[in-house]
């Protein structure tokens, strides 16, 4: 008899729990302003973990390092790579948003050059193998807008010794974007 009034109330809490949490997907529009239209990109930065600052970053630096040597397969380097220039650049704007300009600003040139390292080996996959995946493709030219638009929003953050620095990751990130145009 027990068990039968355990199992009823279980079965109970289990339906009153399920009614209980109820999620309701909001589709937000783009943000506009008046005077220049700026569309959000839709693209969310991985959690970038341990900082440059932190003690122990040199670990996850030998462990990125010996998954970028075990990797062979291009493609799946390229999505390494994008990988890697997202979460660098995600370290950048931590770095920024807490006052560590310097280390923010060459941690960010840092993920340009992994986006560079991805776009060179997508492409010439694709010139020497076959077509680039289009989820790969679409995913690297979504990753390189949003470099576009967190390091233009990062310029009116950083002082003028550090502009120099990020208005040149700026200028790679566009080169970069007509490169992957070659992709498809």
């Amino acid at each position: 008899m027990k068990q039968r009034i355990l199992f009823v109330c279980s079965i109970c809490l289990f339906l009153f729990a399920g009614f209980w949490h109820t999620v309701v997907a909001v589709n937000s529009p783009a943000v506009v302003t008046a005077s220049m239209p700026v569309v959000k990109i839709e693209y969310a930065l991985p959690y970038p973990g341990i900082l440059p600052d932190h003690p122990l970053y040199i670990v996850k630096r030998l462990r990125d390092y010996i998954l970028e040597r075990v990797i062979v397969e291009p493609v799946r380097k390229g999505e390494f790579y994008i990988l890697q220039g997202d979460k660098r650049l995600q370290m950048g704007m931590t770095l920024i948003d807490t006052g560590k300009f310097s280390i923010g600003e060459s941690t960010i040139s840092k993920a340009e050059k992994y986006m560079e390292q991805s776009v060179t080996v997508l492409v010439s996959y694709q010139v020497t193998k076959s077509m680039v995946p289009t989820n790969i493709a679409d995913r690297l030219k979504i990753s390189l807008s949003k470099h576009e638009e967190v390091i233009t929003a990062m310029l009116t953050k950083v002082p003028d010794a550090q502009k120099n620095g990020l208005t040149e990751s700026l200028t790679r990130v566009k080169q970069l974007q007509e490169e992957a145009k070659k992709l498809r």
